[in-house]
């Protein structure tokens, strides 16, 4: 297992996949009033969103699956775990979540949807894309994007 990714070095490389993937807004290592789940990458299409959890041992995966956000609600319409390679395998994940394992600099998709297409709820019927989905929290969700535009209009000019 790489142990030289810390959890900010794989959050940005989550983050840098994101945009891959054409999602326009992302956001790190997230806080937002009112809400409990912290996302370690949060990404925004017009139609759809992706949480991304980065993890670095075992045990924090295993905490993770017991949080209450995770049976209902939460963030993101599409949902990933983000760990050093070795870390975790395709059959430890909960139903419906992907996993993206990073070697170095590398992301590589190891549990996802074939393709870019990424729809929106309701819209995946008979796609493989359907088994992705989740429930989110939409309240939760405008608080994230409310969050991610005070940082973005309190940002410095040139850094936005």
């Amino acid at each position: 297992m790489t142990r030289d990714l810390d959890h900010a070095r794989l959050a940005a490389l989550g983050a840098a996949w994101l945009r891959r993937q054409c999602f326009p807004l992302v956001a790190t290592e997230l806080r937002c009033f009112g809400s409990r789940e912290q996302p370690d990458v949060l990404g925004f299409r017009s139609n759809c969103s992706t949480l991304i959890e980065v993890k670095t041992s075992r045990a924090d995966f295993l905490a993770d699956r017991n949080k209450p956000e995770r049976a209902v609600g939460g963030l993101g319409l599409y949902r990933f775990y983000l760990c050093p390679e070795g870390l975790l395998q395709a059959a430890d994940l909960p139903s419906g979540w992907g996993l993206l394992v990073a070697t170095g600099r590398q992301v590589t998709e190891v549990v996802r949807p074939r393709g870019n297409l990424w729809p929106p709820t309701g819209r995946a019927g008979g796609t493989e894309w359907e088994a992705f989905q989740h429930q989110p929290d939409l309240a939760a969700e405008r608080q994230a994007l409310f969050s991610i535009a005070r940082r973005a209009s309190a940002a410095p000019r040139g850094r936005r």
